[in-house]
Parts: C-alpha cells; structure tokens; sequence
C-alpha cells in the first residue's frame, strides 16, 4: 500500500498508543496451544505499537485501537480515503504535530490498519486457520495496554519463533514440490532444483570458479528479498565477480550445470541456502533471510574464469 502522509510510513510495525485503562475484569482461559499461540500473537503485534517510542503513545485510545484491529481484520478495505485524511488531520501534513479532536477517529483507523497487516501477514504465510481471532484480539488489547503477562514474555517468543520457522519449512516444502512440475527442470539428489528459462550457448563453470551474475533473490513465497539490478541500476553499484567457494552449498552445487549466456531460475531447500540460523543483520536488527527459509534465484549467468580471474577486477566500495 502507498500513502501520502508522513506517520503512516511507521504504522505498520511502529505506531503507539495506550490509555491507562483498567484492566478488564473478564476471565481469560488459554487452554490450548493454539489459544496461547494466538494470544502471544496479537500482543506481539501490539508490541509494535506499544513499544515503538512514539511520543504521541498515551493520547491514542485503546478500545478505539482494538475495534479498529478487529474491523480491519475482517475487511481490508476499511482503512480508506476517509481514513487516510483523518491521519493528515491527527498529525498535520508534515507530521509535526498532533490533534487531538481527531485522536478517537484516528485510533480506530490506526487500530484498522494494524488488523489489515496482521491478517495480510499470517494469510499470506498460509496460518489463519491455526489462528484464533479472539484469543489474538485479548493479546493485542493486553499488548498495548503492556500487561500481556497471560503468556510469559519468554514463552510468547518461543512459542512465536516456532511457529515462524515451522511456517518456513511447510512453505518452502509446497514451494519445492511445485518447482519439481515446473518445464525444463532437472532435481538433484541434494534437492535443488534448476529451471532453464533461457538455455545458454556457453561453456559451464567449474566448482570453485569465479562467477559474474545477476541474480533477484526470493523468499519461499515469492517475495523479493534482494536485487543485483536494483544495486546497480538504482543504487549504482558495481556488479562484482565472486567466487563460488564463498556462497552457499546451493549455489555451489547449481552454478556448475548452468551455460554461459542462459538464464535460469535455483530453488533451494532451506538446508542448501543459509540453513536454520538465516542471516541475521545487526544493522537492523532482524533477519534478511529467516531461519529455514527455502530460497529461489532468479539467475543471468554471464561470464565465468578460473578461481581469481575475474575476482581480481571487482571495484570496492
């Protein structure tokens, strides 16, 4: 989604607010997994409002937060022009400051939008059905109000770390089996899979040669996690050589059965890409390839040499 003022930017993951509310009286019972799976669920996505530093926090209105969550969960369409304009009025055009006549609207479409992600985010991971709304709704209203103390918060992490990650395995699974009915395909015995889109009318690397590519970097779902084209066309980078002893086992085993010239689509079991640590990046604190993350790489295999050939040339930037 693209939106045209400034706040909006941070209320996927960053947006805040609380009242101090009383806590409800009601009795809450988690009594399965999947009950306590779903209440950790929605305060973690609480969280992202809850602790996300905005100084604005105690002036949003929780209840107006959580009816919100809940109607954008059931329609992705709520959060609308008229939502949009109340977001301009909360917080000015330039997001300098904060209006509170609008702070009760402004709530709601801030609890919507929250619940449009939530939904957006777990259906396209295939889990809504292991979710139950209600039970995430109590955790989302106990996140923000910071009193999710019904799961603890180091079980709320497990429990949610688990469940990503077993996420991961079943997608990247349905991912490969269908890459298997895909034209043009050959499978390993390893488990990669290698799709000729373009056959190449060129000589073939040989295991631990230099390699110049390009190549778009996909999750198991098909999102793009990184682009050589974008480095060098937008970001102006150089397109460097690399070796083939220094990326992955994938990498390593497919390279050698591609031609010179072709293009090609690698698609590789968790096992055979970054594995079940991922690849983790301090810089922003969360992952760029997540824990048993199946991957798919787009390639334009365009030239090769033996090991320093080409490697030697690449610009440092």
């Amino acid at each position: 989604m693209k939106f045209l003022f400034i706040p909006v930017l941070f209320l996927f993951f960053a947006c805040d607010s609380t009242e101090k509310t009383t806590a409800s009286a009601e009795v809450v019972n988690l009594t399965t997994f999947e009950d306590k799976l779903s209440y950790s669920l929605g305060a973690d996505h609480a969280h992202s409002i809850s602790e996300s530093g905005d100084p604005y926090f105690d002036k949003y209105k929780i209840d107006e937060l959580v009816k919100g969550f809940e109607a954008g969960f059931t329609d992705s369409t709520v959060f609308d022009q008229a939502c949009e304009e109340t977001m301009r009025k909360l917080y000015g055009p330039e997001g300098q400051k904060f209006d509170t006549t609008y702070v009760n609207e402004g709530s709601n479409c801030l609890g919507k939008l929250s619940g449009i992600v939530f939904k957006a985010s777990w259906k396209k991971k295939g889990a809504l059905s292991k979710i139950n709304f209600k039970k995430a709704v109590i955790g989302f209203r106990h996140g923000l109000m910071r009193i999710d103390t019904l799961v603890s918060k180091a079980e709320q992490g497990k429990m949610i770390q688990t469940f990503f990650e077993d996420l991961n395995k079943m997608n990247g699974t349905a991912m490969l089996e269908k890459a298997r009915k895909l034209p043009n395909t050959v499978a390993t015995a390893s488990g990669i899979i290698l799709q000729t889109l373009k056959a190449g009318s060129g000589g073939k690397p040989a295991p631990g040669d230099d390699i110049l590519a390009h190549y778009i970097l996909m999750n198991s779902m098909g999102d793009t996690l990184q682009s050589s084209f974008e480095m060098v066309n937008v970001y102006k980078q150089p397109l460097n050589a690399f070796s083939l002893n220094g990326v992955v086992p994938g990498w390593q085993e497919g390279m050698p059965m591609m031609q010179k010239g072709g293009t090609y689509k690698l698609y590789l079991p968790y096992q055979l890409a970054y594995g079940e640590a991922g690849m983790f990046n301090p810089q922003s604190n969360s992952y760029d390839i997540q824990p048993f993350e199946s991957l798919i790489f787009y390639i334009e295999l365009l030239n090769y040499g033996k090991p320093g050939t080409l490697t030697k040339n690449n610009v440092n930037r």
